[in-house]
């Protein structure tokens, strides 16, 4: 099981920040404030950032993270690709304020505007997907993940025994025995109602709105609770789940203690809070991995 805290960063507090970093993968997803100053030298890892929508609390950050790349001593022409939603008001803002703050200064960002279905090419043989995101009526919004094709067993080898399926491969069945598949790498929400979990099936990560710890405070259907959450993450049989965007009307410690009752209803054995810029296991098999 891959130490989670090793490969993923972020922030999260709903209206205030939200972003989260993949370091593997070079990706980004969002940028709300303060990222360029969490992040430091490490501005330059980012090859991909991925809006999933133009609220504030999730691109306020973004000019002081491309300018920090412009201006700071590193790869400043290391190019930077933005994707986000097509007609996204709030990116485009952005886009004017550095086009008007920073006139006749060259900045190596490539504007990628996405639909649902609109793929990039991240390298490594990886590709980022975007589909659509239950959010703010009006303000678009997507959800992303990150697949990579894979060569597995098929259905009718699982069973045989290691040291035959190892004979079988040196006798040159290796090609009859296996087949090619597309896995989830990672997966974001955003601020979303709950994913659809075939989008996500069997992912390594899930990362997923989860404001509201009760359905009857939710008054819009804008955000997922967090047992809509948990749901999708067992239904899809995700490895790790990363419940984001939990709402500040909830004390904690106390809201932690609810939410390790609701995730013991589960079967999921690595779940995690991201609370601010704190990764915080909600499970005793996520607790291990700590070290």
């Amino acid at each position: 099981m891959t130490r989670l805290p090793d490969e993923l960063v972020g922030y999260s507090r709903g209206m205030f920040s939200n972003w989260c970093w993949h370091r593997p993968l070079q990706l980004m997803i969002d940028a709300g404030e303060g990222v360029q100053l969490a992040l430091g030298t490490h501005v330059f890892a980012v090859s991909v950032l991925a809006i999933t929508h133009g609220h504030s609390d999730h691109v306020l950050g973004l000019p002081g993270l491309i300018a920090a790349r412009r201006f700071s001593k590193g790869a400043t022409d290391k190019p930077l690709t933005v994707v986000y939603p097509e007609g996204s008001r709030g990116v485009l803002a952005v886009r004017q304020w550095l086009d008007t703050a920073f006139a006749g200064v060259t900045f190596p960002v490539l504007w990628q505007p996405m639909q649902s279905g609109d793929r990039v090419a991240l390298g490594g043989g990886r590709t980022l997907e975007a589909t659509t995101a239950v959010h703010t009526p009006g303000e678009p919004a997507l959800a992303y993940r990150v697949t990579e094709e894979r060569r597995q067993l098929r259905p009718e080898f699982r069973d045989w025994t290691r040291d035959a399926i190892e004979a079988a491969a040196r006798a040159g069945d290796r090609e009859r025995m296996t087949e090619m598949v597309t896995h989830v790498r990672f997966a974001h929400s955003g601020d979303a109602m709950p994913l659809d979990p075939v989008w996500v099936a069997g992912a390594d990560v899930l990362v997923h709105d989860a404001t509201f710890l009760v359905e009857a405070d939710r008054r819009e259907r804008i955000h997922a609770t967090t047992d809509e959450a948990l749901q999708v993450a067992a239904t899809a049989g995700v490895a790790q789940i990363v419940l984001q965007h939990l709402s500040v009307r909830y004390s904690r410690p106390s809201s932690l203690d609810a939410l390790r009752t609701q995730v013991s209803a589960h079967p999921i054995a690595h779940a995690w809070l991201l609370d601010d810029h704190r990764l915080v296991p909600l499970t005793d098999a996520a607790a291990a991995t700590l070290g």
